[in-house]
């Protein structure tokens, strides 16, 4: 699980590739146009609700940086909604 004391960031962001079956998945940071992984979750209620999140979808979320580079757990979702919104 996800440690509270990490530094955390907040993306808008475009589903890639939604969530796999190892609770992976592919966004784009909208503003920087790179592409970064979600690999952790600060509870399983915020897992489900990204798990139904397809491709095109767009997320702004609250991110806790990885050990490894453009790798990201989420804590929070702030909104999400068709991609148009962050275009």
């Amino acid at each position: 699980m996800l440690k509270q004391q990490q530094r955390s960031c907040e993306r808008a962001s475009v589903v890639v590739s939604p969530m796999d079956d190892d609770g992976r998945m592919e966004l784009r940071d909208v503003e920087a146009n790179e592409t970064y992984e979600v690999v952790d979750y600060i509870d399983s209620e915020l897992a489900t609700k990204l798990r139904s999140l397809s491709a095109g979808e767009a997320v702004n979320l609250e991110l806790l940086s990885g050990s490894e580079s453009g790798v990201f757990g989420a804590v929070r979702i702030e909104s999400s909604g068709p991609s148009a919104r962050f275009q």
